[in-house]
Order: structure tokens, then C-alpha cells, then sequence
């Protein structure tokens, strides 16, 4: 085989690759979003990876002080994915429901552009949708990484002992009662 031959062979396999870990990441109603091809979530059982991010506010938020006090429901989410659109009042009635009971949800936003700009798309993005849960500002990636999200939505739900108990790739219905069985089994 030519070298330039052998070239694009070698191409040919990587995009081939690259397209049947994408095609098994997918998940019907979830908005995939670029990954690398050795990422793995992080897995059930294991802890969730800590971090802090600003919220709208400017205010920083770590993980693992909110988990000192109460269980968490991580959401990301990103204003323009539809899914998470859809998603964003069934977090509300939840959080209503659940944050006298020790549930906190945080929902990082994906969102890309200066701080300032991010902050007040987001901010009016939660306003109109009359969302009152922490909504937190992933401008580095840094969270992102952790959690090798690769797709909109996920959503984690995290004990008090920063273990994950579950992970949901796309849109879920949080108020069903399959998913209510789970919030009050995570609340413990």
C-alpha cells in the first residue's frame, strides 16, 4: 500500500471510530456535544468528582460543601438545547418539592461566551422560566471534563456521602413516579 494510500486509510479507520463511539454515546432526545473518544463517564458507586463554579451571581459554589448539607440533584444543561428547555420546569417543580427534604440542584450551564454575557443569557433564561435553583456557570470546562459529559442533558443524582447513585444521558421526566422513588431513596 502507497503512503498516501496507507494515509487515508488510517483516516478512514479513525473516522470510522470516532462515529461508532458517537452513534452508542447517543441517546434518543439527548444534543450531542464533542467528546474525546477515550472519555468515560464517571460511573455509579464512584464518587462524583468535585469542583466549584460561579453562579449568576458571581457567587463560587462547590460541590462538596452543598453535599456536607444536603443530597444533589447535577444537572447540565445548556440555554440552547432543546431537551434541556423542556427539562428545566420538571427540575423546578421537583426542587420545590424536595429542597425542604435535603435535595439541592445545581444545573450547570454549557453555555459559551464572556462571563458577563453568559451570566445575563442565563440568568434571564432562569427568570423567564421562574427557575429558582442554583444555575452555575461552566465557562472553563472544567466541570465539564470531570464528568466527561458528551452529551445535553445529564443529570447525576449524588448522595450525601459524594457517591453517585444515578445518571441519566437526556431528558427524563423527574416528576414521574419511577423518579420519585429514586429522588426519596437518594434522600435516605
Amino acid at each position: 500500500m502507497s503512503p498516501a494510500a496507507a494515509s487515508r486509510h488510517s483516516a478512514l479507520l479513525a473516522l470510522g471510530l470516532w462515529a461508532a463511539i458517537a452513534a452508542a454515546a447517543m441517546v434518543p432526545g439527548a444534543v450531542p456535544i464533542a467528546a474525546e473518544a477515550a472519555d468515560v463517564q464517571p460511573a455509579m458507586g464512584h464518587r462524583a468528582p468535585d469542583f466549584t463554579l460561579k453562579d449568576v451571581t458571581g457567587r463560587p459554589v462547590r460541590l462538596s460543601q452543598v453535599l456536607a448539607q444536603k443530597a444533589v440533584l447535577l444537572n447540565f444543561w445548556a440555554t440552547w438545547c432543546p431537551p434541556c428547555r423542556e427539562e428545566m420546569p420538571i427540575l423546578e417543580r421537583v426542587y420545590r418539592d424536595y429542597r425542604t427534604r435535603g435535595l439541592e440542584i445545581l444545573a450547570v450551564n454549557l453555555d459559551l461566551g464572556a462571563e458577563a454575557s453568559v451570566a445575563a443569557r442565563v440568568s434571564a433564561f432562569m427568570t423567564a422560566l421562574g427557575l429558582t435553583f442554583p444555575a452555575l456557570l461552566d465557562l472553563s470546562g472544567d466541570a465539564t471534563r470531570a464528568y466527561r459529559i458528551r452529551a445535553l442533558p445529564v443529570t447525576l443524582l449524588i448522595d450525601r456521602q459524594g457517591q453517585i447513585r444515578a445518571l441519566e444521558i437526556g431528558p427524563r421526566d423527574w416528576s414521574s413516579p419511577d423518579a420519585r422513588a429514586q429522588l426519596d431513596a437518594l434522600l435516605k
